[in-house]
């Protein structure tokens, strides 16, 4: 089983999202005023997963530059 790291679940996370959507599903995750469902978060939680990728990446650069 592969490791469940940050990407890996925002990964998980976006396609039970995509899914919600797919299927019409009517999921509110905070209250009825916000109406909070998958098609309010799924940009958010993109964009979170974006961000790790752009950290690892830089990660990356600075280990390169210190071997």
């Amino acid at each position: 089983m592969p490791e469940l790291t940050t990407e890996v679940a925002l990964n998980i996370l976006t396609g039970w999202l995509q899914d919600n959507i797919d299927c019409g599903s009517e999921i509110i995750f905070d209250n009825d005023e916000d109406n909070t469902d998958s098609v309010a978060l799924l940009p958010w939680i993109e964009q979170a997963l974006q961000d790790v990728r752009d950290l690892r990446h830089l990660q990356l650069l600075q280990q390169a530059r210190t071997d």
